[in-house]
């Protein structure tokens, strides 16, 4: 019978030899600072390359920062622009809604048009036929 994950018998139980894994060989270790020449902490052109990328980075985000704040005062400036004009459309219906008056319509006629009432006598109104066809 077998077991998953079990290893194969290399003996019988305790009169086996355990297994010996194989070391891996690699390079000698050296101890620190012997016999290497000291080396610079960082290159000119390192240095060069991290201060463009940095100042790269700096203009991208002053660009964007400046893009973020110009967009901000364009909508500042179109909020203004909506309030002047909903006021204005605001008097422009009140302004509809006085000329429709009965009492600005016989001001105007009497004035600029020059028309006069007529006397109440003048006035007839249809009388309604009683009879259906």
């Amino acid at each position: 019978m077998a077991i998953s994950g079990a290893r194969p018998a290399t003996g019988l139980g305790i009169f086996s030899r355990p297994r010996v894994r194989p070391r891996p060989v690699g390079k000698p270790r050296r101890r620190s600072g012997a016999g290497r020449r000291p080396r610079p902490i960082a290159s000119i052109s390192g240095i060069l390359v991290t201060l463009a990328a940095c100042a790269g980075l700096a203009f991208f985000y002053l660009s964007q920062s400046s893009h973020v704040a110009a967009t901000g005062y364009e909508i500042t400036r179109l909020r203004g622009q909506l309030a002047e004009l909903r006021a204005d459309q605001q008097q422009l219906v009140m302004e509809i809604g006085e000329a429709r008056s009965p009492a600005v319509i016989t001001r105007r006629a009497k004035g600029s048009l020059q028309l006069v009432e007529l006397p109440s006598q003048a006035i007839t109104f249809a009388n309604r036929s009683t009879q259906h066809p």
